[in-house]
Order: structure tokens, then C-alpha cells, then sequence
């Protein structure tokens, strides 16, 4: 099966190039997950900072960034992977550079986990272990399943089923007429809304689990957090909703708002999950604002527009997110939540936290994540990278390096014959 046969009322009017804002906000996106598990840790073990102005920014920035997150991370995922998919690719190439891109960084953290897991608690039964090494671990409703490694590979389990999938996806979504693009995405987002609503008022576990490690009381229950954050096919509609994107930008036919007003959309976006109830803030609030900015953000690299996203440092960090973020929560908890419940086991710490300075709250967030990052970019630069060049397929088609330029007189035209030429690497994949 050809993964880029054209059809539809509309055919591409621009061709795949590097989208460098959206590795960039893949930078934002891994630090909005990073504060959160340093929020979370920090609040659950009973800390507290001596600014209230401080700790209510914290808590503003990121008690609930995390969820909104992956769910923009889901996003991105069916817009790059349509985006850059090329022509004469075949599906056995497209899941070969998956696994290239993904497995060989979650195995290195699923032994680092397991051995943890297992100094620790015991070693885990066959059936979690062998779920896990094949992310499979999503389709079981127990966080004992889906959250006991890593902690945050349940995500990957959500890309691997999204994978499977996308040939046959995109074999059929570009055959979509372009009215179709738009409405495809509009059911999807009330699904996102509406859906998880039903399933938690309908059905219950018959044997929930006896303590969970994430509480789910705020987001209905364990059934309706499950299904709605973690249940792959749930998720699908956000990886969808990309694809759909991708496509309509391809053909020139989206027609959306511009970078800054898509901003401001995030904002007011973010307001709702503050406030929001139920699974609402696990992603439905921020879906729609994120999805604009991602069309945006596309659209404004393709006209060489403006965008805040091009900074090297966060473009660099968002080219490494795949490591940081499969990474980073065991760095969080083994060099700095475990050493502080060492030394309250010793009597040597107060249990629980104190009341922290502030300008001490934010070293130790600086801290943190310095770390977490150094052990990102090993990771990257000793497992990620060298075995994606040497495990991904060799014959896979070029990718065409610039967009074409618009005719001779229409908007743009200086500007377009006028922009450099740029890279196409395999961005997709967290």
C-alpha cells in the first residue's frame, strides 16, 4: 500500500519541508510535562512555598499541563507523520522507522524501570512486563498495567496502536473530500467532549484497583480516567484530528486563524482546564486551541511567516523531547523524590516537606531539569539517534526539500523565491 496516493476534491498544493516550529513547541510541550511531575511531587509529599504569589504561579503554569500536553503531543503526531509522508512509501517502511524512532530508547528505560521496580517492590509478573515491552499495556483498565515501569510509556502504547493504524488511514483520509477534513475533526472533538461522559455514567469496574498510584476522583473515576486519558482508540481522535489538519494544509484548503490569534485561543483555552471538571481537563478543553495552533504554526514556517517558536535552544530541546520525555520522571524520582525520602527515613529531613523559600523551590525546579535534560541528551546522542540512522529502512524515498514557489504575481512570491532551503528529518514520534 502506497502511504501518499492522492484523491479528493484537492491535491497538494505545497510539498513536506521541515516544520521547525512545531519541533520548537514539542520543546514547550516536554517542559509543560516536566513542571507538572515536579508540581505534583512537590504538593503530594505536603510541600509548600513561602510566596503565595509564587505557588499559585506554579500551580497556574502546571497543576494540570500535563494532560493538555500529551494530548497536543497526539495531535502533532498525525499532523507531522501526514505531513511529511512521502511519495512511493510503503506501510512495512513506515512501521520500520517507527520502531527505529521508538523502541530502542522505551526498552533502555524499560530496564532502567524494571530493575528499579524490582530493587524495590519485587519483580513485576510476567504478563506487566511483556505488556509493557510491547506497549500493549493501555488496553487494560488497571494502572497497575498502565503505569507501572516507567510511567509514562502508557503514551508510547497510545502511538503504537496510532501507527498500526496510519497506513490505512491516510490510504483513505486523502481520498476525502475536502468538506469531509473539516467535519472529520468536528466529530472527533465531540467525541473528545461527550464520549468519556457516557462510558463513565454506563459502565464500572468490577475489580478496581485496590490503591492507585494517580488519583482519579476529580476525572470520574477510574473507568472514565482510563477511558478517556489512557484507552487508545479514545485517543485516537486527537491523532486523527492531525492527520485531518495535515491534509487540509497540504491542499492549501485550511482556512483557520493566524499564530497569534491561535495564541491567544491556547489562553483562553488554558483558563477553562483550570477550571474545568470531570475528564474535561484531561484534554478536551485545549484540544481545539491546539489544534489551531499547530495549522498555524505550519502555515506560518511554509510562508516564512512570524513565529515565536523558531528560538535554537527550543528547537534543539524539542528535537530531543523522545528521550527527555521517556526519560525524565525517572530522574525526578530516583535522584531527587527518593534521596528526600532517604533522609526523612534517616530523620535527617522533616516529613512532611516544610515551607520552602521560594528562590529555593525554583533552584531545586532548575535543578531538576538540568539534570533530567543531561541524562535527555545522552540518551539521545547514545541510543536514539545512532540507532535510528542504523535500524531505519535505507530506501526510503527523498523527501522534496522546499515547497514549490506560488505563481508568478500572487502574494508571497518574493518571499517564497526568496526563502532558503531547509531539512526534512522524521519528526514525528514523542
Amino acid at each position: 500500500m502506497s502511504l501518499n496516493e492522492t484523491g479528493g476534491d484537492g491535491r497538494d498544493s505545497v510539498r513536506p519541508q521541515h516544520l521547525v516550529s512545531l519541533t520548537g513547541l514539542r520543546g514547550i510541550l516536554a517542559l509543560m510535562v516536566f513542571g507538572t511531575h515536579f508540581y505534583l511531587a512537590f504538593v503530594m509529599a505536603g510541600g509548600k512555598f513561602d510566596s503565595t504569589a509564587f505557588q499559585e504561579a506554579f500551580r497556574i503554569l502546571f497543576s494540570r499541563a500535563g494532560g493538555v500536553a500529551v494530548s497536543c503531543f497526539f495531535l502533532l503526531s498525525g499532523f507531522v507523520l501526514t505531513f511529511i509522508a512521502r511519495p512511493g512509501d510503503s506501510a512495512r517502511s513506515f512501521y520500520r522507522r517507527r520502531v527505529a524512532k521508538v523502541y530502542p530508547v522505551h526498552l533502555v528505560t524499560l530496564a532502567v524501570a524494571f530493575t528499579l521496580v524490582t530493587v524495590r517492590y519485587g519483580m513485576p509478573g510476567a504478563k506487566v512486563t511483556l505488556a509493557h515491552v510491547f506497549l500493549v499495556q493501555n488496553w487494560v483498565p488497571s494502572q497497575w498495567y498502565y503505569l507501572t515501569m516507567t510511567g509514562l510509556d502508557w503514551s508510547l502504547s497510545c502511538e503504537v496502536f496510532f501507527y498500526l493504524c496510519f497506513p490505512a488511514l491516510l490510504f483513505l483520509l486523502r481520498r476525502a473530500r475536502t468538506w469531509m477534513l473539516y467535519a472529520l475533526p468536528a466529530l472527533a472533538v465531540a467525541l473528545v467532549f461527550a464520549l468519556p461522559y457516557v462510558v463513565r455514567r454506563t459502565f464500572t469496574l468490577t475489580h478496581p484497583d485496590p490503591m492507585e498510584m494517580v488519583p482519579t476522583g476529580d476525572y470520574g473515576g477510574p473507568i472514565g480516567y482510563w477511558f478517556a486519558y489512557v484507552f487508545p482508540p479514545m485517543r485516537m481522535a486527537e491523532f486523527v484530528t492531525g492527520i485531518c489538519l495535515a491534509l487540509l494544509v497540504r491542499r492549501g484548503a485550511w482556512r483557520g486563524p493566524g499564530v497569534a490569534v491561535s495564541l491567544v485561543l491556547c489562553a483562553l483555552g488554558w483558563w477553562a482546564t483550570l477550571s474545568a471538571r470531570g475528564h474535561l481537563p484531561l484534554a478536551a478543553t485545549m484540544v481545539v486551541p491546539f489544534a489551531l495552533l499547530i495549522a498555524a504554526l505550519a502555515g506560518a514556517d511554509l510562508r516564512s511567516g512570524w513565529s515565536p517558536l523558531r528560538w535554537k535552544p527550543l528547537v534543539w530541546f524539542g528535537e530531543i523531547s523522545l528521550s527527555f520525555y521517556v526519560s525524565h520522571l525517572l530522574v525526578q524520582e530516583e535522584l531527587f523524590t527518593r534521596l528526600w525520602n532517604a533522609g526523612q527515613s534517616a530523620g535527617l529531613l522533616p516529613a512532611p516537606l516544610p515551607v520552602l523559600s521560594w528562590w529555593v523551590g525554583l533552584l531545586s525546579f532548575v535543578a531538576q531539569f538540568c539534570l533530567a535534560l543531561g541524562v535527555a541528551w545522552l540518551l539521545y546522542r547514545l541510543v536514539e539517534l545512532p540507532l535510528v540512522r542504523r535500524l531505519r529502512p535505507k530506501d526510503v524515498p527523498a523527501l522534496p526539500l522546499t515547497a514549490p514557489p506560488p505563481a508568478a504575481g500572487t502574494p508571497g512570491t518574493r518571499a517564497a523565491e526568496a526563502a532558503p532551503a531547509v531539512k526534512a528529518p522524521d519528526t514525528a514520534g514523542r
